[in-house]
């Protein structure tokens, strides 16, 4: 890794944005945009700083920036290119609800002083369950309510690379179909992927405001755990294509029996969900008949 920097250097002001107020350190990598693209050097930022400056020699640059903990810079030692700073991967092991890890990159023009502003976010994806509600009405079970005894993300992504081309790729998931305990609570947070239920569910609307997180994925599932009388049933609500630094509301209504496994499909109508990305800007809602 390259820290000293010969005498054809230049001076980078950098603003840096961020998600989170709880950031210890900014990693910085400049990178050389031809050929291999070779890091040309590399700083720790110790925050907070009224200024923030970066060192690079001459040229066209690739910045990328990256969230860390003071200190914690040997595990940067192998990096020669931004080739092999793109392998290394986010994970819900180091993930925090309250500091996510968060990652910006820019490209720097020529000049022999510059300015750069980047815009750190976070890799992962919220889903929010903010409200639910069932009618049973003409089916045989329609005075009985549905109770969640709980719920979770099934085909979560759990390990992310957020330099990938694209904007970013999962590279492993958690949760393959069903529930798998062990592995969900031996993160620091289990409650990004699972939560405790949230009791009885009946014609009025309830408000559980359950937030969930995991990197985006096309296969991801929230699952609704529970009971309708004596029967033990699942509700598998397949989510749509999940975005980075990106949070997808649901609002669910329920129509009918779940399913006895949470990795079986339930059937057409089984439930309605109407549907927010959120939150920079105001969408309109869309609802859909579920699957």
């Amino acid at each position: 890794m390259r820290e000293n920097l010969p005498d054809a250097q230049t001076v980078i002001a950098l603003e840096c944005t961020t998600k989170s107020p709880q950031v210890e350190a900014i990693d910085l990598f400049f990178f050389d945009t031809q050929g291999i693209q070779l890091l040309d050097s590399y700083q720790q930022l110790i925050l907070p700083q009224k200024s923030l400056y970066g060192l690079s020699t001459s040229g066209v640059k690739r910045l990328v920036a990256l969230s860390g903990k003071a200190g914690e810079t040997d595990r940067w030692n192998r990096i020669r290119t931004y080739g092999d700073l793109a392998k290394h991967s986010f994970s819900l092991e180091r993930e925090s609800i309250s500091a996510p890890l968060l990652c910006g990159e820019v490209l720097l023009s020529e000049g022999a002083s510059r300015q750069a502003k980047v815009s750190l976010r976070p890799s992962l994806a919220a889903v929010c369950l903010r409200s639910i509600s069932c009618d049973f009405s003409g089916k045989a079970y329609a005075q009985n309510r549905f109770v969640c005894t709980q719920s979770f993300l099934t085909f979560a992504g759990a390990e992310y690379l957020p330099l990938a081309e694209g904007g970013g790729k999962p590279v492993s998931w958690i949760n393959p179909g069903c529930l798998d305990t062990l592995a969900v609570q031996a993160f620091p947070e289990p409650e990004m992927v699972w939560k405790r239920g949230f009791g009885e569910v009946g014609q009025n609307r309830i408000y559980p405001r359950q937030t969930f997180y995991c990197y985006p994925g096309t296969e991801t599932c929230l699952v609704l755990e529970g009971r309708i009388g004596e029967t033990h049933c699942y509700y598998p609500i397949r989510l749509p294509q999940l975005k980075s630094d990106t949070c997808l509301q649901l609002d669910v209504t329920l129509k009918r029996m779940g399913t006895p496994s949470p990795d079986i499909p339930a059937e057409n109508g089984t439930l309605i969900l109407q549907l927010y990305p959120l939150p920079w800007e105001e969408q309109t809602p869309y609802t859909e008949i579920f699957p």
